[in-house]
């Protein structure tokens, strides 16, 4: 019995020196990803009216976090985190500032392209989380305009069919339409 008062005492110690909030600013991006993703098996809990927040939040994300949790090994893990270092350092913080330049990195685009397709792959076809991450994904490939058969082996026709079905979309908001049609103007033919 005395045994299980002092692991009770080492137990609580611990405890009493956990703090959370270090155990958050320890964390690979990767690992506080893995930890906020729903189960698949959850049931839907996003409505078709959620889609503009879930766009505005979307643009709002940190490319560090969301970003850093595609998975990639050696020199090409490297070459990301040299990336987004670069990136945050001349201000690029967010998808919106990627989506948004006038000549965005397309390592960068690679990543985010790659980071959406993985997001559709894990939501159920016209879900509002499978329409919000395939609009990203059509997103970082167009706005690469000449460059996207770098990123793609879509064709420039595939990627206008994709973009005119964003165009359509009530829940895009005009900002990010405008986006879309000059970015289609600079594809190849």
């Amino acid at each position: 019995m005395q045994e299980y008062g002092v692991l009770a005492r080492i137990v609580s110690d611990v405890m009493i020196e956990f703090d959370p909030s270090k155990a958050v600013r320890r964390s690979s991006a990767a690992q506080l990803s893995k930890i906020m993703e729903l189960d698949p098996a959850t049931p839907e809990v996003w409505t078709g009216q959620d889609l503009p927040a879930m766009v505005r939040h979307q643009f709002a994300a940190s490319l560090e976090v969301d970003l850093g949790s595609v998975k990639l090994t050696g020199g090409i893990a490297r070459s990301r985190k040299q990336a987004l270092t670069e990136a945050a350092a001349a201000g690029i913080k967010c998808f919106e500032d990627l989506l948004f330049q006038r000549e965005p990195s397309l390592e960068l685009l690679k990543l985010s392209k790659e980071f959406f397709k993985a997001r559709t792959r894990l939501c159920q076809k016209s879900s509002p989380e499978w329409r919000a991450a395939y609009l990203f994904y059509l997103l970082s490939i167009i706005v690469a305009g000449e460059r996207a058969p770098r990123l793609s082996t879509l064709s420039s026709a595939d990627l206008l069919k994709g973009s005119a079905w964003a165009l359509k979309q009530g829940w895009v908001d005009e900002k990010t339409k405008e986006l879309i049609l000059s970015a289609r103007k600079r594809l190849p033919a």
